[in-house]
């Protein structure tokens, strides 16, 4: 049996050890726009990558995983640092050190209504201190498989009693209540493949994939069967060459770059009163309470007056992210470049670069994933500074960057983030920047959910 079923999920028939992973309804668009500049970050930290002899150096990082509705379910939570590390884990002290700020961690996401996995040893859990930070629906894949472990049944007993969700790597165990993996490997039908194969063998787990090459095998492996996925964001299977932007889509664009050009004002509230939606949504996010105005306002005109323009900027640049809603994914999508404008935003110093532009680009850093179009027709219809254009269409330049380290880090690739990060301050500056914009965009995301 064991046999068979290593052989149709894809493992080695030699060698069955677990693989360790590397690794709603949402409001309206002008909801979304509203919220942008008023939400407040939280006290989290965040993840990935292997263990270090230097606690004190210690990061949690995390990475986005994507739930079967396209939304984005929680994150995977690991340890990295800045110093030199190892895949062993370490011994007593040392793991009890690492394992703490992990669990701190994990339970801001779980409070924030968020899953939050880590793939450890269960060595980790061993330690009563680090047991009382266990909150209830924290999962933990278990690298070293204990479930048939008569040793281990004691500690099992008391995570699960505690509310953790136990589950295993690479192949489904017994008693595991999810099996988790590394996709790397994989293409898409060996993803569909594998869920079919784990669903067979243990149709009560759930299954989860991190690693997924392209973003079109992710909504694939939601569709197929997976509870929760992670992989590359930015990269697709195929993609249309061509092919014209919707209407609305043109319409937001000659918004942008009527304001981009400090266009009289008289055009842009001609072009705003021309659409009755956007008129609304413009009225509603200028009399909105988080806006503080100390009047209400009752015209396109006082609206413009009163926003100001880099906030009607900011507002219409984010309506035109929040409009591409076509792939499954989108409001995961849009989650992730909020994160990655508020950290670009945060580090304009690091680059000499306005914080306002550098938040524009991470937002926009997505862009041609979401509209299914190639980046460089994605902005054509936008007046961007030749920083931004040259991050986001030839993938160079002063602010490339900034891109470069937050894809790092959504994707695992932690040594790679630390390389771009140098130029940033390190990752020990870039770490704090990426985990303050995942808990706003939490934050943001979860003010604009319909009531």
């Amino acid at each position: 049996m064991w046999q068979w079923l290593l052989r149709l999920l894809g493992l080695n028939t030699r060698q069955p050890a677990a693989q360790t992973p590397s690794g709603a309804k949402h409001g309206s668009q002008e909801q979304r726009a509203a919220q942008l500049a008023q939400a407040t970050p939280g006290p989290d930290t965040a993840t990935n990558s292997a263990s270090a002899s230097t606690p004190q150096a210690l990061q949690v990082l995390r990475r986005p995983l994507l739930h079967q509705d396209g939304s984005l379910a929680g994150f995977e939570h690991s340890v990295a640092t800045a110093g030199p590390s190892s895949s062993n884990p370490q011994p007593g002290a040392e793991r009890t050190a690492e394992a703490r700020p992990l669990l701190t961690a994990m339970g801001y996401t779980v409070a924030s209504g968020r899953r939050a996995l880590a793939v450890l040893q269960s060595s980790w859990l061993a330690d009563p201190e680090v047991q009382h930070l266990i909150q209830p629906g924290m999962m933990f894949g278990l690298a070293d498989n204990p479930f048939q472990q008569a040793l281990q049944a004691p500690l099992l007993a008391e995570l699960r009693r505690r509310g953790a969700v136990l589950g295993s790597t690479g192949l489904p165990r017994a008693g595991a209540a999810f099996v988790v993996f590394d996709a790397a490997t994989l293409d898409r039908q060996g993803l569909l493949d594998r869920a079919r194969a784990c669903a067979a063998a243990a149709p009560g787990a759930q299954v989860v994939a991190t690693g997924i090459r392209t973003l079109d095998d992710l909504e694939a492996a939601l569709h197929g069967g997976y509870a929760m996925a992670a992989g590359l964001f930015d990269r697709v299977g195929t993609r249309r060459e061509s092919g014209s932007l919707a209407p609305n889509v043109q319409r937001l664009c000659r918004l942008i770059n009527q304001v981009m050009t400090d266009a009289d004002t008289g055009p842009l509230a001609e072009e705003l009163r021309g659409d009755v939606g956007l008129t609304y949504r413009m009225l509603r996010h200028a009399n909105s309470p988080l806006l503080g105005l100390t009047r209400t306002v009752e015209s396109v005109d006082q609206a413009l007056q009163l926003m100001g323009r880099q906030a009607l900027y900011r507002w219409l640049t984010t309506l035109l992210v929040a409009s591409a809603t076509s792939r499954h994914t989108s409001v995961a999508l849009q989650e992730i470049t909020l994160a990655r404008a508020r950290m670009m935003e945060q580090l304009a110093p690091s680059v000499g670069g306005p914080p306002a532009a550098l938040f524009t680009t991470g937002l926009l850093s997505l862009l041609d994933v979401m509209l299914e179009v190639p980046m460089a027709e994605a902005l054509a219809p936008l007046s961007l500074p030749p920083e931004a254009h040259a991050a986001l269409v030839e993938q160079t330049g002063p602010w490339r960057p900034l891109i470069e380290v937050a894809r790092c880090l959504e994707s695992g690739q932690t040594a790679q983030a630390e390389q771009h990060a140098q130029v940033l301050g390190g990752l020990d500056t870039v770490g704090p920047a990426m985990t303050e914009a995942w808990q706003w965009a939490a934050q943001v995301t979860a003010s604009l959910k319909e009531p």
